[in-house]
């Protein structure tokens, strides 16, 4: 007598390898974080983001937002304006991973966020499972600020003189290279040319 479908099913089920769900491939590194006067800054921000698969601008958002403070992109690194433990940092991240990047059904972190109307659903690459997610609206990361802006004349005091015979000068941290200050400890007139980075650039005034 003929097996029955179901025996055969069953048979056939058996006979198959064990499926492998997890996420043990999967891990997100562990933030490296400096503290920066009030600012709490991760230095490994872009490699988070890109193990993640997500912007760096969602997953700064999501941070500052469940934080409760401003987050600034300033890439490779990510700063948020509070001191923040890294346990309760690596705990958000987690969060973060668990609702934006894990399939809820198999587990795996092969996914990607795609707007749907209104929705915004989490798509499996893996088993093609759907989600919604909560999506709150991600505010623009505000751009790191500089104490110096181009075009104005500021009084700085020559800490230094550089290699090339700049005057280095320094406001609120922020290094300012002057051409044509070549004494240490004048104060002079400086007019900003250029801002890059961390840096300026300036010429003397009269």
């Amino acid at each position: 007598m003929a097996d029955s479908y179901d025996a055969m099913l069953q048979r056939a089920r058996t006979r198959l390898p064990p499926v492998q769900v997890g996420t043990d491939r999967f891990q997100v590194p562990e933030p490296d974080l400096m503290t920066d006067g009030k600012n709490t800054v991760i230095r490994n921000f872009q490699t988070i983001a890109e193990v993640l698969r997500r912007e760096p601008a969602h997953v700064i958002g999501y941070l500052a937002r469940e934080l409760g403070c401003p987050g600034v992109l300033d890439l490779p690194r990510g700063v948020l304006k509070s001191r923040i433990p890294k346990e309760t940092l690596s705990q958000r991240i987690r969060e973060y991973t668990e609702k934006y990047v894990i399939c809820s059904e198999c587990k795996r972190p092969d996914t990607h966020l795609k707007r749907d109307g209104r929705l915004t659903l989490l798509i499996c690459e893996a088993c093609g499972a759907q989600r919604p997610v909560t999506v709150r609206r991600v505010v623009e990361p505000e751009k790191p600020k500089t104490p110096v802006v181009v075009g104005e004349v500021y009084r700085l005091t020559i800490e230094d003189v550089g290699k090339r015979g700049d005057g280095v000068a320094k406001k609120e941290g922020f290094v300012i290279f002057v051409t044509g200050a070549t004494q240490r400890g004048a104060t002079i007139n400086a007019k900003i040319t250029k801002v890059l980075g961390n840096n300026a650039y300036a010429v003397v005034q009269p």
